[in-house]
C-alpha cells in the first residue's frame, strides 16, 4: 500500500462529518444563544452541531414591510444544499416573516454554520431575502434563501416585493467588552486523526476573543486553534483581519483552509450574539472592485502544490522567468501529508546498502499492471527519480532540514524515502529559493483559461479571489493542479461514479484537466479513482474515529441488495489491489456483524477479533492496532441516528431495516451460515480463522463506501511530459502536464510501490524543467 494513501489530513471536506443532533430544534434567537453559552462553551457546535434555528425578531427588527402580506401560517420548502436537502418550516403572521426553522439537512455543520444558523436570523430580522450567500457555503446559503422564497410564494406573497437588504441601515447598540466564541474547525470534538499531523492528542475549538465597542469590532484574537499546522495559519491570518476591515461575517473564505475559515466566523458570530449584536448588521456583502493585472513569464506554473513546488525551484534554478498561479492561500497541496516518495539510485540508498536498480523497478511496475502503463514515462521517471531526491536533499541541508530518512527496507515494494508530514520542508524551498531566486506566486488566483494561438500556447488567464482579472503571457505554461478528487460532476463524466468519500484535498477540482481538454489534449486511458485502504460514509466522517478500521476485520460484506461480493480477507492482505478496488465496484457496502463482535473492537481494538497471530501474519499497521477503538460508541450512536447503521435482534429484522433485497440477503445469510458452520469458504475462500461467528444477537449492519485520496492520471502525455492531443501529438504546443493532472504513469489499481504518487509528483515536476528548456530553445 502507498504511502500516498495515509494522506488522510488533506481535504477541506474530508473530516467534515454530520453529527449527533436533534432532528429539530425551535428557539428563539436570543433564548437560544444564552441558553447555549451555558450548555457548551457558547454554542451546540461545539456539541455536534445545531440542527435548526427559529429566529425571533428583535425590537429593532419591528418594521413592518410595506405592501408584503401573508396567508398566516407555517409552510414547509426544501432546497438543495451542498450534500442533500435542506428542510424549512417557515412560519408567518398576517405581514411578517416570524420565524425559521431548519428542520432537517446534511450539511457539514462547520461551514454551513453560518448560512444555517446566522442566515435565517437576518431573513427575520430584515423582513428581506436580499441577502448575500456565504463563501465557502454558497450552496447551504442558496438552499436556505431558495427555500425561504418558496414558503413566500406559498403564502401568497410576491417575493420581488419585499424590501431590499441594506445593512447600512443597522445601527448596532452592543454592550462594550470582550466576548468569547468557539467552533470545532477541522478537527471535530473526540477526533483521533489530528495528531498524526502535528495537532494537540485533545481535539479543542478554534477559540477567538473579540472586542467590540458599541457600534462596531474593535479587535479579533485568536487564542487557540487545534486544527492541523501549515493549513489553518492563512485563515488565522487573514478572517480576523478582513471581519474587522470590512465589518462583516459574509467575507470571502481562505480557499484551502476553509474549515478554520468557517470556525472563526462561526466563533466570531457567537461572540458578537454575546455582546448583543444585531448580526444582520455584520452581514455585508464583499466589494470586489473589477481590477487588472499582467505578467510576462517564459514559464506560467499552475498549481503550486508537489509537483508545482519542484518544478517552480528547478526553473528558477534554470534561469527562467516564473508565475505560479496557486488558487488556495497556501503551496504544498496534497505532498505535506504525504510520509514519503518512491525513489531508485540515490544517495541514501547507497548509504544503506539498497541496491534495487531502476531496471528492477521498472519491470516489475510494468509487469504488475500487465503494460497498460506508459513504459517510456514510466522508465524516465523511476531514471529521474534518484537525482529527485538528491537535488532536493542538498537544499534541505542548507536549510537545517532533515529532508529524507533512507529508505526502511532494501527490496521489495517499500523502498520509498520518508520525509514527515507537514508544510515546512516544502516552505522552506519557497521561502530560501523560490521567491528570492525571482519568481512570482499569486495565491487565492485561480486559472480558468489557456490563452491558444495557431495551436501554440501563448499564456494563462486567471482571476483572483478578490475579482482581478489576471493575464499571464508565457510561451510555455505546466499545468499541475493535483487531479479532480474534489470535483463529483467529473468523477461522474469520467470514472462513471461519484460514490466516493474524499480523503484528499476538496480544492482539487480538475482545473488543469478541463483547461488542457478545452484547449485540445486527451485524456489518458487509465484515468482511476485514487483509492485508500479503509472504509468511510459520505454522511458521517468515520475517518476522524475508528470506525474505518471496520474493513480491517473480517467481518461479512455485503452490497446495497445483501449480497456478498468478495473475500473480505482482501481488505486487509491486499488492501487496494482487490480489497478496495471490489468495494468501488458495488458503490454501497454493508459490513455485517455482531453485539459480541463489536464489544471487541470496544475493549481491544482489532486484537480479539482477529488475534495476534493473524495480525502478526498480516503485518498490519501500527495505527490499526491500539488497545482499543474507544471512540467507537459514540461513532456507531451517529450512524444509528443518521440511518448509516442498523441495529436489530435478529438477521432478518436486520435486512429489513437496511432495506436489503429479501430474497438476496435470505440467500445470502444462508449460504454465509453454512460457511461458518463448515469451516470452508468454498466460494471466495475465506480462511476459518476470520469466519466470524453470526449466531447471536443483537446484529449491526453499518454502510460505507470507498474513501480516496484524490485521483490519478490526467492528460494524456508523453515521456517529456509534453501534452497529447487526438492524433497522439503533442497538443497544443508549448503545454506541459505534471503530477496528478496527468497520465501514463499510474494503471489501475494503483501500484503496490510504496510512495509512487508523492515520488511522481515530485520527479514529474523538476523533470518536466528539462523538457521545457528544450523546448524553448528550438
Amino acid at each position: 500500500m502507498s504511502l500516498q494513501n495515509e494522506m488522510e489530513e488533506l481535504s477541506d471536506n474530508a473530516f467534515a462529518s454530520e453529527q449527533d443532533v436533534p432532528e429539530s430544534i425551535c428557539f428563539g434567537r436570543r433564548e437560544f444563544l444564552k441558553g447555549a453559552a451555558g450548555v457548551a462553551g457558547f454554542g451546540l457546535l461545539s456539541m455536534g452541531g445545531l440542527a435548526g434555528l427559529a429566529g425571533c425578531s428583535s425590537p429593532q427588527a419591528e418594521t413592518k414591510t410595506g405592501n408584503v402580506s401573508y396567508t398566516p401560517g407555517t409552510y414547509k420548502a426544501q432546497a438543495e444544499g451542498k450534500h442533500g436537502p435542506i428542510e424549512l418550516a417557515v412560519s408567518f403572521s398576517e405581514n411578517r416573516i416570524d420565524s425559521i426553522e431548519v428542520v432537517s439537512h446534511s450539511e457539514t455543520e462547520d461551514i454551513s454554520y453560518i448560512p444555517l444558523n446566522v442566515l435565517p436570523q437576518v431573513i427575520i430580522n430584515t423582513q428581506s431575502i436580499d441577502i448575500d450567500t456565504v463563501s465557502g457555503a454558497t450552496l447551504s446559503s442558496q438552499a436556505v434563501i431558495a427555500g425561504v422564497t418558496d414558503a413566500i410564494k406559498q403564502a401568497g406573497a410576491n417575493p420581488n416585493q419585499l424590501k431590499a437588504f441594506d445593512p447600512q441601515s443597522i445601527v448596532q447598540s452592543m454592550t462594550p467588552g470582550t466576548y468569547t466564541g468557539e467552533a470545532y474547525g477541522k478537527w471535530k470534538k473526540g477526533s483521533i486523526e489530528g495528531e498524526r499531523f502535528g495537532c494537540p492528542a485533545t481535539i479543542e475549538p478554534t477559540q477567538v476573543k473579540v472586542t467590540v465597542d458599541e457600534t462596531s469590532i474593535v479587535s479579533i484574537e485568536v487564542s487557540s486553534c487545534s486544527d492541523t499546522p501549515g493549513f489553518f495559519e492563512p485563515a488565522t491570518e487573514r478572517i480576523p483581519q478582513n471581519v474587522i476591515e470590512q465589518q462583516s461575517l459574509l467575507i470571502d473564505t481562505v480557499t484551502g483552509s476553509t474549515l478554520t475559515a468557517a470556525a472563526l466566523t462561526a466563533a466570531t458570530a457567537k461572540a458578537l450574539e454575546e455582546a448583543g449584536a444585531d448580526l444582520a448588521g455584520f452581514a455585508k456583502a464583499t466589494n470586489h472592485e473589477p481590477k487588472e493585472e499582467s505578467y510576462k513569464a517564459d514559464l506560467c506554473i499552475v498549481g503550486g502544490g508537489t509537483a508545482g513546488t519542484t518544478a517552480a525551484l528547478k526553473a528558477i534554478e534554470e534561469g527562467l522567468r516564473v508565475v505560479i498561479i496557486e488558487k488556495t492561500a497556501r503551496i504544498s497541496g496534497e505532498g505535506s501529508c504525504a510520509t514519503g516518495a518512491l525513489a531508485v539510485g540515490s544517495k541514501l540508498d547507497e548509504q544503506v546498502g539498497n541496491h534495487v536498480t531502476v531496471e528492477e523497478v521498472f519491470s516489475n511496475m510494468m509487469d504488475y499492471c500487465y503494460w497498460k502503463s506508459d513504459a517510456s514515462l514510466v522508465y524516465n521517471i523511476l531514471d529521474h527519480s534518484g537525482e529527485m531526491v538528491d537535488w532536493l536533499q542538498a537544499h534541505w541541508d542548507e536549510c537545517g532540514h532533515k529532508g529524507f530518512s533512507a529508505p526502511k527496507e532494501t527490496s521489495g515494494t517499500s523502498i520509498a524515502h520518508d520525509y514527515g508530514k507537514g508544510t515546512e520542508k516544502f516552505q522552506l524551498l519557497w521561502d530560501n529559493y523560490i521567491i528570492p531566486g525571482g519568481a512570482t506566486l499569486l495565491l487565492n488566483t485561480k486559472a480558468e483559461e489557456l490563452i491558444v494561438e495557431s495551436d501554440t500556447v501563448q499564456g494563462v488567464s486567471a482571476t483572483k479571489q478578490d475579482g482581478t482579472a489576471i493575464r499571464v503571457s508565457s510561451p510555455t505554461v505546466l499545468i499541475c493542479t493535483g487531479g479532480f478528487g474534489g470535483n463529483k460532476s467529473m468523477q461522474n463524466e469520467i470514472l462513471g461514479s461519484s460514490d466516493f468519500y474524499l480523503n484528499g484535498v476538496a480544492t482539487n477540482t480538475g482545473d488543469g484537466i478541463e483547461m488542457c481538454r478545452t484547449a485540445g489534449a486527451v485524456l489518458s486511458t487509465e484515468v482511476s479513482p485514487h483509492l485508500a485502504e479503509f472504509c468511510s460514509n459520505d454522511v458521517l466522517d468515520f475517518y476522524a474515529g475508528y470506525m474505518k478500521f471496520l474493513n480491517q476485520t473480517g467481518f461479512l460484506m455485503v452490497d446495497s441488495a445483501g449480497a456478498r461480493y468478495m473475500n473480505e480477507t482482501f481488505c486487509i492482505t491486499h488492501a487496494l489491489a482487490r480489497g478496495a478496488s471490489a468495494m468501488r465496484r458495488v458503490g454501497s457496502s454493508y459490513i455485517i456483524f455482531t453485539q459480541n463482535d463489536f464489544d471487541k473492537l470496544l475493549n481491544s481494538g482489532v486484537h480479539d477479533v482477529l488475534g495476534e497471530s493473524i495480525i502478526a501474519e498480516y503485518k498490519m499497521r501500527e495505527r490499526i492496532l491500539v488497545p482499543s477503538y474507544y471512540t467507537l460508541q459514540d461513532e456507531m450512536d451517529a450512524a444509528l441516528n443518521h440511518n448509516q447503521a442498523w441495529k436489530a435482534d435478529t438477521l432478518e429484522e436486520l435486512g429489513e431495516l437496511a432495506g436489503f433485497d429479501a430474497s438476496t440477503y435470505t440467500r445470502t445469510i444462508v449460504d454465509y451460515q453454512e460457511v461458518i458452520a463448515s469451516g470452508e469458504d468454498t466460494l471466495f475462500g475465506k480462511r476459518p480463522e476470520l469466519l466470524h461467528p453470526l449466531d447471536q444477537g443483537p446484529f449491526y449492519a453499518v454502510r460505507v463506501i470507498s474513501p480516496i485520496d484524490g485521483t490519478y492520471n490526467g492528460i494524456k502525455v508523453n515521456d517529456h511530459l509534453q501534452a497529447i492531443g487526438e492524433e497522439n501529438k503533442p497538443a497544443p504546443a508549448g503545454l506541459f502536464v505534471a503530477g496528478q493532472d496527468s497520465g501514463g504513469y499510474f494503471s489501475y489499481p494503483y501500484t503496490d510501490y510504496v510512495g509512487a504518487t508523492c515520488g511522481y509528483a515530485l520527479t514529474s515536476g523538476m523533470m518536466s524543467i528539462e523538457y521545457i528548456k528544450e523546448y524553448l530553445s528550438k
